[in-house]
């Protein structure tokens, strides 16, 4: 939301020169991407360990609600630099608890579909935001803006009090049926979900309990590196254009900031399509969704080099494939992250307490939190950096060749869950380690 506004807000609060603008922009929006990266395996071990999403839920709309103070109110680009950095926690701890939550709430089967509708509400916020903040700022002025921003902030602590987590609604249904099974609660039983305590396999305990973190035996595994290669990928492909195509739009067809920025629209509008991406994940499995998305992306982003003159069929082409390339990567988003939680699966299905009892959920995606932010973080430096040496072809040429590199892997991923093997969750990979 405050994107458009702080180029302004650090020329006419902060003092700083109209030349030297976009550089401490760029480094704003570095340390929140640096700060999420190095925060979220941090705050998903935070989530495991707890015993309750809730609160580092709130405590993250907090630091959210924190950071707008003081960028409300500051007028340096030291504070405001710290206040990047509190939003950076904040979008980390929201980020990776939120996901956790819709996990802990889900049945397996059916992961992938709601994990969709949370990626398509991420996205429209990612757009729209933007765009709200700068009507608000054009109309009412720099506090009309930010007072829109605390009033969101305070309708979402509103609405997450009003949230019953599983496991507390679980404990209250039964000490109210004092013992007494109801035919919601076995269905319940049989629709499990990755943070239920029932989708835990049983099986004896080890001598020994487990010390080490869930963090490095994730880290262990081929097909989370994989996941976690893929996410990066993903990533870095989506924010390289940040950097550049606002750029190849000004210098072939002459547009404005009104048209560079409207030249996204294409690409995010695949979003609304994640919930159903996610049911074909649910489907057909992680490996097949996700090798067809970086294949199809590939040569995609290839022909960008197509697009050459300041012509209708030119633009025409441009958004086409802009299309394309969003719609590929909303694709394999569902899939990847419904990969690691079955990676989860399969670990505690060997061994019930491989995770000491806790739960490796919020971990898991803290890890997929950390592959994202940091693929945007390098995304418009390598973006950038190729496109200026190199050109808008090559580095479009390069994008490809990496996403064709990474579709190879998407192949050790799993395969559909079988229904008739639910509680097992067997998920036999393509090709063996």
């Amino acid at each position: 939301m405050i994107v458009p506004i702080m180029p302004s807000a650090l020329v006419l609060r902060a003092g700083v020169s109209f030349e030297d603008r976009e550089f401490w922009n760029s480094s704003l929006l570095i340390s929140e991407a640096v700060t999420a990266l190095i925060c979220s395996p941090v705050f998903g071990y935070v989530l495991d360990v707890s015993g309750t999403r809730q609160g580092p839920y709130l405590a993250g709309l907090v630091l959210l609600f924190g950071s707008m103070i003081i960028f409300t109110v500051s007028r340096s680009v030291l504070w405001y630099m710290v206040a990047r950095v509190l939003q950076g926690g904040a979008t980390a701890m929201v980020t990776v608890a939120g996901f956790a939550i819709v996990t802990d709430a889900v049945d397996k089967r059916h992961l992938g579909h709601m994990l969709g509708y949370i990626g398509t509400a991420m996205t429209l916020g990612f757009v729209s935001g933007p765009v709200l903040g700068g009507v608000v700022y054009s109309i009412g002025g720099f506090y009309a803006a930010f007072g829109m921003a605390f009033a969101i902030i305070t309708l979402d602590l509103a609405l997450r009090l009003a949230v019953i987590e599983k496991k507390v609604a679980g404990r209250l249904v039964s000490s109210s049926d004092n013992g007494a099974v109801s035919p919601s609660r076995d269905h319940d039983q049989n629709c499990q979900s990755y943070g239920s305590a029932e989708s835990t396999p049983r099986g004896p305990k080890p001598s020994r309990p487990e010390r080490s973190l869930a963090l490095f035996k994730l880290l262990r595994q081929p097909r989370v590196l994989i996941a976690l290669w893929a996410v990066l990928v993903s990533a870095i492909v989506a924010s390289a254009f940040d950097a550049t195509l606002t750029i190849f739009v000004e210098t072939i067809f002459h547009w404005d900031v009104l048209g560079a920025g409207l030249i996204f629209i294409p690409g995010a509008s695949a979003a609304i399509l994640q919930p159903f991406f996610g049911y074909l994940t649910d489907r057909l499995g992680s490996r097949i969704i996700a090798f067809l998305s970086f294949t199809i992306l590939s040569p995609t982003l290839i022909l960008l080099r197509l697009v050459e003159e300041n012509t209708f069929r030119h633009k025409a082409i441009l958004c086409a494939i802009l299309a394309i390339v969003g719609m590929c990567i909303d694709l394999g988003e569902p899939a990847l992250l419904v990969e690691l939680q079955r990676v989860l699966d399969d670990m505690e299905a060997e061994d019930p307490n491989v995770f000491g009892g806790q739960g490796a959920v919020g971990q898991a995606f803290g890890l997929q939190s950390m592959a994202h932010f940091g693929g945007f973080a390098l995304g418009p430096i390598i973006g950038g950096f190729v496109s200026f040496h190199y050109g808008w072809d090559f580095m479009t040429f390069c994008l490809g060749l990496l996403s064709l590199v990474t579709a190879v892997p998407m192949m050790w991923l799993s395969g559909p869950i079988k229904d008739d093997q639910i509680s097992e969750t067997e998920r036999d990979p393509l090709m063996d380690y």
